[in-house]
């Protein structure tokens, strides 16, 4: 039943990551567990684990419906982003202490095995991965005030879910576009620091921007 459960989960997250139900659409239990040849009881769980994400809200007569994303939202998130976590990656190029910036390679090693893991939960385990990463190098920054403006950010459950349509070769191209971050924070270079992460976050929209559906694209124009 877990088997079935992820399975679920991941497909009907994947869809919602990239556009592929309206915002205000129900899920209909039947229909999907008909579509992904399963039976109810998994298509309900994974459901439940949507909602809990945030990516779907249960209402009293209708059931489970989608929330809206629109790529002008999603925009915004990543050029929000764009702007203060080079930043923060620069002004932790100075500040980060030895044992974070060792913290922050633990972390990207953990999430190159899970990339490579043929773990069922593998997709989970990379973005948990990724995710403790922006959050240990906005940390390594020692700023408070950037740390509190970008953490709302990287918690998104848009973005935080991103890694359910990436192919293995996207997710490991993230990992060694995070040895670029790590590598210019051993050496104490804010510029580098902050052109890796610039590159980084720009290569991780276009690819965000690309999955998108042409409907949802068409709905944000």
């Amino acid at each position: 039943m877990s088997s079935a459960r992820d399975l679920v989960y991941a497909e009907l997250r994947r869809r919602l990551m990239s556009g592929a139900f309206l915002p205000g659409e129900r899920l209909r239990e039947e229909h999907i567990a008909a579509e992904l040849a399963v039976s109810r009881t998994p298509v309900r769980s994974a459901i439940e684990r949507l909602i809990d994400d945030g990516l779907v809200s249960r209402e009293e007569r209708r059931g489970a419906v989608v929330l809206g994303w629109l790529d002008r939202d999603i925009n915004e998130a990543f050029e929000l982003r764009l702007l203060l976590e080079p930043y923060a990656a620069r002004v932790a190029a100075n500040r980060a202490s030895e044992a974070q910036i060792e913290a922050l390679a633990e972390i990207n090693a953990s999430m190159l095995r899970a990339v490579l893991s043929d773990d069922e939960d593998h997709v989970a385990q990379v973005q948990h991965y990724n995710n403790r990463f922006h959050h240990a190098l906005l940390a390594a920054a020692q700023s408070a005030r950037v740390r509190s403006l970008v953490d709302s950010l990287l918690d998104m459950p848009i973005i935080i879910g991103s890694f359910y349509f990436y192919s293995r070769d996207d997710m490991l191209s993230s990992v060694e576009q995070h040895k670029q971050i790590i590598a210019a924070l051993r050496a104490r270079d804010p510029d580098y620091a902050e052109s890796a992460m610039r590159l980084h976050l720009t290569a991780t929209h276009r690819l965000f921007r690309n999955q998108r559906s042409p409907a949802e694209k068409e709905r944000s124009a």
